[in-house]
């Protein structure tokens, strides 16, 4: 019973990355590595499985591609921000969560990233109408499903699958592919 549905996962997984948009991915890498040249921030955030990648993504991008001499990014998981996220929780509605700490740290041009399954997580929407509101770049990995999240983002991978797993083990996979692609360019530039 277990290989039979190891199987079927990797078949599905597989599929998956053969049908990603190279093109797109290329352009979320193309935003991130900019932000550092225009001295912006980039804030990721997502629910459950995907506030845990955006944590990721804040460890592998504020750390794992640093070399000394090259200009760092700026990047952050609101995720990660639990007495903030306990308290507007509290006081006002989990719906407000990373919205509310946007108002007080975003700034036009910044980046906010939302990784979701379904694409339609209700916190995740509000940051994105207040991102854009304000003039920042909005990108977003969700699953075949899309939501609402596509729709307020300048640039969105589609990831064309809906079982969570494969979309979270992709929002890793565009994550580690980039963060480890920047981490070789930081050490060719100290070269340089």
């Amino acid at each position: 019973m277990f290989r039979a549905y190891y199987s079927e996962y990797q078949s599905e997984w597989l599929k998956v990355m053969y049908q990603l948009d190279i093109h797109i991915i290329e352009e979320i890498y193309e935003s991130i590595k900019k932000s550092t040249e225009n001295n912006q921030q980039i804030f990721v955030l997502g629910n459950g499985g995907s506030a845990a990648s955006a944590s990721h993504w804040a460890c592998d991008f504020g750390k794992g591609i640093n070399v000394d001499g090259v200009k760092r990014l700026r990047i952050f998981s609101l995720t990660d921000q639990v007495p903030l996220i306990t308290a507007y929780g509290n006081d006002m509605s989990y719906a407000d969560i990373f919205v509310e700490q946007l108002k007080n740290i975003l700034n036009r041009g910044d980046i906010v990233i939302g990784l979701s399954v379904s694409g339609d997580s209700e916190n995740v929407i509000r940051a994105f109408q207040y991102a854009k509101d304000t003039g920042a770049q909005v990108i977003s990995l969700v699953g075949e499903k899309e939501g609402r999240m596509k729709n307020l983002s300048d640039i969105s991978l589609v990831i064309p699958s809906s079982d969570y797993g494969i979309v979270e083990d992709v929002h890793m996979y565009v994550n580690h592919v980039i963060s480890q692609y920047m981490r070789k360019e930081n050490e060719r530039l100290k070269h340089e």
